[in-house]
């Protein structure tokens, strides 16, 4: 998602069968109300320093690794999109 936004947003709308709109990805100019506690955050483009963060903490992550199996190893594959029909009225809409 960092790495490539319009590529990753792409492929997240067409796994939801939702067409892709330029705002998608302008998504810190919308002037909407916030009201959470990161309000702040949602006003500001994806923050790309802190990708490598987790490396840090790579020695304790021997159970999460072993748990995730074979998730892991595949990642980052994405899934399949599901094909399923949309309900009349509800188009673009997943279960």
């Amino acid at each position: 998602m960092v790495a490539d936004p319009e590529a990753e947003v792409r492929a997240l709308l067409d796994y939801c069968g939702l067409p892709f709109e330029p705002g998608c990805l302008a998504f810190y100019e919308n002037d909407r109300a916030v009201r959470t506690a990161s309000s702040e955050q949602v006003r500001q483009p994806i923050f790309t320093d802190g990708v490598d963060h987790w490396r840090r903490f790579e020695p304790w992550l021997g159970p999460l690794k072993a748990a995730l199996g074979p998730v892991l190893d595949a990642y980052p594959a994405r899934p399949a999109p599901r094909r399923t029909p949309s309900p009349p009225g509800r188009r673009g809409h997943r279960p």
